[in-house]
């Protein structure tokens, strides 16, 4: 262990403090000092009016309410999530690829979940393969008008065709039960630009790789990606383990955290002869959220980011098993989660916690309340203890789906009616509902109310009275998680650890392809 000489007092402090302060006005200053040497305050601001016009955008959503947000941590801040969507749209190809006619905006073949801790130091890229089958929401799709109607049991990648990219964001949310914040839409030539902007990335395999549909053809050790053979590398899966979008994340994976070193190698941001075709290539490449259309936001929004190192991203992919003994024949080649794992994994990620073995990013419930706040000078008194709930058999309920999610009320009927209560199901809410409540008329009926409420897993503060009936009535929101392991005894735990069939990777792992879990291999 090397041995240092104390700093004077203070010396060491005031250094510490100076350096990210350096960091934060180095960046700008040098982008900024780049544009006016392409062509003075004129130029600079004709030049961020061209990257503006490049960037195309959409709306955030479908029609449905989005689940509740994370915790906030002792300084206000939650965590933030972006969700990654590559498209198999040929756009701008020349027919090249195949399949000339997708030139629209073509499926959601990549659904990639970044979810960036409240510290903004750490992230996790949450991978949902394509062919998994799901209840996919109804969605209203923002240029027709027209809405889709919510559909069960089918794949992943079929959301961007019923609703854009909105469509995805809800249905990716339905699933794992993270507020998306943000999205971008990247399309096979955003692909190759972005790898020809940061003049390629370096990868190795173990063995080597020729795909015959995907066109990549390298050897075994190290190569040098340009953008043509950047893409072939993310789409090739028939040479992929098992052949399946599942072992393609493994190739995914290694390209982004290649990617990801090469945007954070000293430097590469820094100089703005490298920065330049990075944001030109982006602004042209990508279509996002409107909320980040704009340059100066997207600027923001990595601004955000920029603390974060390879060694901080884990790369995650719920566990899943392939579906041959579906009744449809013609889904028998995709997958399906395999439960509780893959929700075990998406409630560590909601809560924040590591999925790397380091120090937990959770927000300190303690910390968050007690923020801000002068300490109370007695202890509250003890709430009243709640009325006894009445037998089950004499209380009806009433529930309603406010999601539109098919089977939702469903659920939540069989449920209740399995510990006695009899219930009916109500018309769907003509609007998404974001909370669930559970509402009672009169205040004998309190106890049944706070009873049902925990029956489904709801808390408390979804209990309200209302009206003046016999009846207690249940809204299903957003927030509800139909038939999550413990429902009817309350809200199911957060998980002490990541599931054992989950795989799980950082962005700074430098072997070779096919040594991991969903490794590359020749068929």
């Amino acid at each position: 262990m090397a041995v240092h000489a104390p700093a004077r007092p203070g010396h060491r402090r005031r250094q510490a403090a100076e350096r990210p302060a350096r960091r934060r006005w180095l960046r700008p200053v040098a982008l900024a000092t780049g544009l006016t040497l392409v062509g003075g305050c004129a130029g600079a601001y004709l030049y961020i009016r061209h990257l503006d016009a490049n960037i195309q955008h959409a709306p955030l959503g479908a029609g449905n309410a989005p689940p509740p947000g994370g915790a906030a941590d002792e300084h206000g801040r939650t965590a933030m999530n972006i969700l990654i969507i590559g498209t198999d749209s040929r756009k701008d190809l020349g027919g090249a690829y195949g399949d000339r006619q997708n030139v629209g905006e073509g499926n959601n073949d990549v659904n990639i979940v970044l979810h960036v801790y409240p510290d903004r130091r750490s992230a996790v890229a949450l991978d949902l393969p394509r062919d998994t089958l799901i209840d996919l929401p109804a969605c209203k799709d923002p240029q027709s008008g027209r809405t889709a109607p919510a559909v069960r049991h089918r794949p992943l990648n079929e959301a961007m065709g019923r609703g854009g990219p909105g469509c995805v964001q809800d249905t990716v949310q339905s699933v794992t039960r993270l507020k998306i914040d943000h999205f971008a839409v990247v399309n096979f030539q955003g692909v190759k630009d972005l790898t020809d902007a940061v003049d390629g990335v370096d990868v190795t395999l173990c063995r080597p790789i020729k795909d015959s549909d995907s066109h990549l053809d390298l050897p075994a050790g190290l190569s040098h990606l340009t953008g043509e053979q950047g893409l072939q590398f993310v789409r090739t899966r028939h040479a992929v383990q098992d052949g399946t979008a599942v072992g393609r994340f493994s190739m995914q994976r290694d390209f982004l955290s290649a990617l990801l070193r090469k945007l954070t190698d000293r430097g590469t941001l820094l100089d703005p002869t490298k920065a330049f075709p990075v944001i030109e290539a982006a602004t042209r490449s990508i279509t996002v959220d409107d909320a980040i259309a704009g340059t100066t936001k997207l600027v923001g929004l990595a601004s955000e980011l920029k603390d974060i190192k390879p060694a901080e991203v884990a790369f995650a992919q719920p566990p899943v098993e392939y579906t041959q003994d579906d009744p449809d024949r013609e889904l028998r080649q995709k997958d399906r989660l395999v439960q509780p794992a893959a929700d075990q994994l998406f409630a560590l990620v909601r809560a924040d916690k590591s999925l790397t073995g380091g120090p937990d990013r959770a927000p300190d419930p303690a910390a968050g309340a007690g923020a801000g706040t002068a300490p109370a000078a007695s202890a509250p008194a003890a709430a009243p203890p709640a009325d006894q709930p009445a037998a089950p058999s004499t209380v009806a309920v009433n529930v309603v789906n406010g999601v539109g999610t098919p089977g939702l009320a469903t659920s939540a009927q069989k449920t209740l009616a399995g510990l006695g209560y009899p219930v009916t199901l109500g018309h769907n809410t003509p609007q998404p509902v974001a909370a669930s409540t559970v509402r009672y008329g009169q205040a004998d009926r309190k106890g049944a109310a706070e009873a049902v409420a925990r029956a489904l897993g709801l808390p408390d503060s979804a209990v309200a009275v209302e009206g003046g009936g016999r009846s207690v009535l249940v809204t299903l929101g957003a927030d509800y998680r139909a038939g999550a392991p413990g429902a009817a005894a309350g809200p199911a735990p957060v998980p002490t650890a990541v599931p054992s069939d989950a795989s799980v990777h950082t962005g700074d792992e430098t072997a070779c392809s096919g040594g991991a879990r969903f490794g590359t291999f020749v068929r």
